[in-house]
Formats: structure tokens, sequence, C-alpha cells
């Protein structure tokens, strides 16, 4: 039963990993879009004009930094685990409050914080 928590936690990594990726990529395009829209409207045939380019790095901004916690506390679990961490309720709870803490944090100096 243990063995397919991990597998299933594992699989789900591996999924949010190449979703993340995938997001990064189009972050970085938009970014850059935003600094130099003439070459990057060019190159993405005018789908990333400087508006659109503004608009979608804004918006996935706060996605990519829930994807990127959830693997960096996923990651920690895995890696305290192989250090020999034996309690797993009071590591899973551990983790649970440092993402829930993380994910509040980021959403308040997303939407709150001018």
């Amino acid at each position: 039963m243990e063995r397919t928590k991990v597998s299933y936690l594992i699989r789900f990594n591996r999924i949010l990993i190449w979703i993340t990726l995938v997001l990064s990529i189009v972050f970085v395009i938009s970014g850059y879009g935003i600094t130099n829209p003439g070459f990057v409207s060019d190159l993405t045939g005018g789908i990333f004009n400087r508006a659109r380019s503004l608009t979608i790095h804004l918006q996935l901004s706060f996605v990519l930094l829930i994807l990127l916690t959830t693997h960096v506390l996923i990651g920690a679990k895995s890696a305290l685990t192989r250090w020999g961490v034996k309690n797993e309720t009071l590591l899973n709870a551990f983790l649970l409050v440092l993402g829930f803490f993380a994910i509040t944090l980021l959403t308040l100096m997303q939407y709150y914080i001018l």
C-alpha cells in the first residue's frame, strides 16, 4: 500500500515537471515579447504581440510559482525520506503546513499587496 502512494506521487511529480517546463517556455517567450515585441511577434506569427505577451506573462507568473512550489515540496519529501526521516506523519504535516504557508504568501503577493 505504501509503495503505491509513493509511485503515484512520483508519477504526479513527473507530469508536473512536464507541465511546468511547457509553461516556463511560454513564460520566457512572453517575457521576451514584452521587452522585444517586434522580434517575438514576427517569430510567433503575431500571436505574441506586446499586449498579449504582457497578459500571458502576468497570468502565468502565479500558476508557475504554484507549480514550482508543489514540485519543490514533493522533491523535499523524497530527499528527507532518503536522508532517514522516519516519522512520515510529522514529515507530511510539516510539508503541508510549509506548502500552505508558501501558497498563501504567493496569493497575498499576487492579489492583495500593491
